[in-house]
């Protein structure tokens, strides 16, 4: 209802002071009002006394006002007044004094079920000594609501007052229906004027036994509450939901329409009982089982009488509560004493007038070994089972945080096996694989229960020690060199190999993953450069090594950079006619500072880098070009570094030499090593016989020291085969060498392989050479490598060098 401030008297109030504001001063004073301008408004107005904004209490009130508060007002406190007239008055209070504009509220008194509401306005005014004040005028006029009519029309409830019919003997044998509303009406279907003083029973069948229920509610104080199905003409059936209550013959009754409540009850039970998840419903308060579908009872493998004998704590394997937060995970127990894991969801609601849990479980039993699958594999070797790369990374970080925490100290050791690529090349990777499965084993064996040994990758391994003394890091470090030099049997055969130790001690050789490891590397390092099969730790002189090492690399660099790298060239000599066949192209550094730099020294660190490929393409360049200045058919060899013959680039870098000298390809001879073809044998096969078609030859280069040397010499047609060194140097004096120099010069001959001698220093030695029929040879006999000009004159004095 909206506040009558538009009536007659509240609007001669606003205006009456709307213009006293028009008057100097602003505000009417307080010897205004009790003079009575006012004039016949006064009567039902009252003068309020404020303080910090807030009414506080009515200074006096005219005979109209007295007689609606019905009590005496004068110098009265706002706080003793009814709550009904306190509150509106405080609220016009507040609005006009901060505003100074006139306010407005409504006050609502109720008597004998009566509402009553009057209009109030109150006009903010001043006395002489500034103090606001406010007058409150009550409009005469009021709106009456009968409260109960109010409350019966407004609810969509079916509301009703049903009065008893008895009989002769004052049994009740029907209700009359004596008031109704809307609600009521539109349940039954018919208007409310046709709706009263029916019976009862003409509306809702006998058999339902309504008038039973009712009768039995008479003569009680409680509330009744029951459900009612009854059809309709329609067909359908109306559900209610009946709150009864007597009041002597006369019962009053609520009804609710819960046909809804009942349909979303009737899908619930559809979906519950025909869902393929297990799901159950359990007493909020005693946990024990209410209701459980056909899914859980196939799932679990009790009946159902089993199943609702039971609580749901029951299904935990360990006894605990089950009743936890949405999607908890649980290890329940089935019929047969097996064990699943699952996921619960769960959700509060009421049941049959109780709380209740419904649950829902999902079996991850198969998804969580499957994930423990997962998560082994990518934290352990597939081929040993050991604790891989990553997982050794986090339990090393977690070392080095408990030693920070309690100063448990720790050792790191870095393994590299001794002679495993001849094993993994001579008897093959299933070979190999079985080789680390046992030196996996036997290093375990060799550690303490609270050591970790994790394969790093190829034919690395790490061991951490938690807490040892230094004597205990060397006993181990023993203890699995010993291990590993004794033979390993693989299949029907014995194999012997070693194990080179370094390793690095928390805290005193750092107190960081990256720094430990670097500096176990780099004892590793120095434990293979004595020579394999011994342990060494970390110095700290070391440091300085690969300092010199990282400061060598930039040199590399930069010598590459600035045109300081060179080639010298040693010439390849026939036998029966000494005369000068090609030259081989050999990688020379004068260092500006160090002087002349061994390859043996900088290669390596160049195929490390990657560098030598930009450096290799660098020479094929420079060889043909200065082969194409030399006398047909004089040739030229170069090198092939392994990482440069996995280049894939490497064919085109050829035919870019080839095309920029202008040299005949058959002029051209590209040596490789075994360790070329040890790895990835289809993909250099096909390398190598794309070189091939571009018309160059193919040397295999230190021939008999691998162990694939045979299988290849099958699988590819190369043109020359270089007996290494390592046999000429020995060649008279070592029976086995000699029979190996003969052995591949037959083979070459057989095959119509041309076989070169590297490292003939004596006229013996080329002599033997000879007497077995090799087909060329090269050493420092004839000529040590020199620049391209020094080449160029042993061509041009090529007749001396004969004789």
């Amino acid at each position: 209802m909206s506040i009558p401030t538009s009536g007659a008297q509240a609007a001669a109030l606003i205006q009456h002071w709307r213009s006293s504001r028009t008057r100097p001063g602003a505000m009417p004073g307080y010897s205004d009002v009790v003079l009575g301008r006012l004039g016949r408004l006064a009567d039902r107005c009252a003068l309020v006394t404020t303080r910090d904004g807030r009414a506080e209490r009515i200074l006096w009130g005219g005979p109209g006002f007295r007689d609606w508060f019905e009590d005496e007002v004068h110098d009265r406190p706002l706080a003793g007044l009814p709550e009904e007239i306190r509150r509106p008055v405080e609220e016009i209070a507040v609005r006009a004094l901060r505003s100074g504009e006139p306010a407005s509220a409504r006050c609502d008194r109720i008597t004998d079920g009566i509402v009553t509401t009057w209009g109030l306005v109150g006009v903010p005014l001043a006395d002489g000594g500034g103090t606001p004040l406010l007058l409150i005028h009550v409009d005469s006029d009021a709106v009456r609501t009968e409260l109960m009519q109010a409350m019966f029309g407004a609810t969509g409830q079916g509301l009703m007052a049903v009065g008893a019919i008895r009989d002769g003997e004052g049994a009740v044998v029907d209700f009359k229906i004596v008031a109704a509303n809307q609600g009521a009406a539109e349940i039954f279907g018919r208007a409310i004027a046709t709706l009263q003083w029916q019976r009862l029973g003409a509306l809702v069948p006998a058999r339902l036994g309504v008038t039973g229920l009712l009768a039995g509610i008479l003569g009680r104080s409680d509330r009744a509450v029951f459900e009612l199905a009854s059809p309709r003409s329609d067909g359908t059936v109306l559900h209610l939901k009946v709150e009864a209550r007597a009041i002597g013959d006369l019962i009053a009754v609520a009804m609710t329409d819960i046909g809804d409540i009942k349909a979303r009850e009737a899908s619930f039970r559809f979906l519950f009982e025909n869902n393929p998840l297990p799901m159950w419903l359990v007493d909020g308060e005693t946990a024990r089982f209410v209701a459980v579908n056909e899914a859980a009872i196939t799932h679990y493998g009790f009946d159902r009488e089993a199943f609702l004998a039971r609580r749901l704590p029951d299904l935990s394997e360990a006894g605990a509560p089950s009743l936890s937060r949405d999607g908890g995970l649980h290890r329940h127990l089935r019929a047969d004493g097996s064990v699943i894991e699952v996921t619960l969801f769960e959700r509060s609601l009421a049941f049959e007038g109780r709380p209740a849990v419904l649950g829902a479980a999902i079996d991850v039993t198969e998804q969580r070994r499957a994930e423990a699958r997962i998560t082994h594999m990518a934290h352990h070797d597939a081929l040993t089972g050991l604790p891989n790369r990553a997982l050794f990374a986090v339990r090393l970080a977690e070392a080095i945080a408990e030693h920070a925490r309690t100063g448990v100290a720790a050792a790191l050791l870095c393994l590299d096996l001794d002679k495993f690529k001849f094993v993994n090349d001579t008897l093959g990777h299933p070979a190999g694989d079985a080789l680390l499965r046992q030196v996996a084993e036997r290093i375990t064996a060799c550690l303490r229960r609270e050591d970790l040994v994790a394969r790093l990758g190829g034919d690395e391994f790490a061991v951490l020690l938690r807490n040892p003394d230094a004597a205990t890091v060397d006993t181990i470090a023993g203890r699995i060199i010993e291990a590993l030099s004794r033979p390993i049997r693989l299949g029907d055969r014995e194999c012997q190999i070693g194990v080179s130790v370094g390793f690095a001690r928390l805290p005193e050789h750092g107190t960081e993953s990256d720094i430990l490891l670097r500096n176990a590397d780099l004892a590793l390092y120095r434990a293979k450069a004595e020579g394999g099969s011994v342990a060494h730790g970390f110095e700290a002189a070391m440091d300085s090594w690969a300092r010199s090492r990282r400061r060598r690399e930039t040199d590399l660099h930069e010598a590459f950079a600035r045109g300081e790298l060179a080639l010298a060239y040693q010439p390849v000599l026939g036998v029966r006619s000494r005369a000068i066949l090609g030259f081989e192209a050999l990688l020379r550094w004068q260092h500006s500072v160090e002087g002349a730099i061994p390859p043996s020294d900088f290669v390596p660190l160049a195929e490390e880098t990657g560098l030598i490929v930009p450096i290799g393409a660098w020479v094929l360049r420079q060889a043909c070009a200065e082969a194409s200045l030399w006398a047909d058919p004089i040739r030229v060899a170069v090198n092939l570094s392994p990482v440069q013959f996995r280049d894939p680039g490497l064919v085109a870098t050829v035919r870019e030499a080839l095309a920029l000298s202008g040299l005949a390809p058959q002029r051209l001879e590209l040596e490789v090593t075994e360790s070329v073809l040890l790895a990835a044998s289809e993909a250099n096969v096909a390398t190598l016989h794309a070189l091939r078609q571009l018309g160059v030859r193919i040397a295999m280069d230190d021939f008999g020291t691998g162990y694939c040397s045979l299988s290849y010499l099958q699988r590819f047609p190369f043109d020359t085969i270089k007996i290494d060194r390592s046999f000429v140097n020995r060649l008279g004096d070592d029976p086995h060498s000699t029979a190996i120099v003969r052995a591949v010069i037959g083979l070459g001959a057989s095959l119509g392989i041309v076989t070169v001698a590297e490292g003939v220093e004596t006229e013996a030695q080329f002599a033997q050479l000879r007497a077995e029929g090799c087909g060329e040879v090269q050493g420092y006999l004839f000529g040590r490598p020199a620049p391209a000009a020094e080449a160029r004159r042993l061509i041009r004095r090529e007749p001396d060098l004969a004789a």
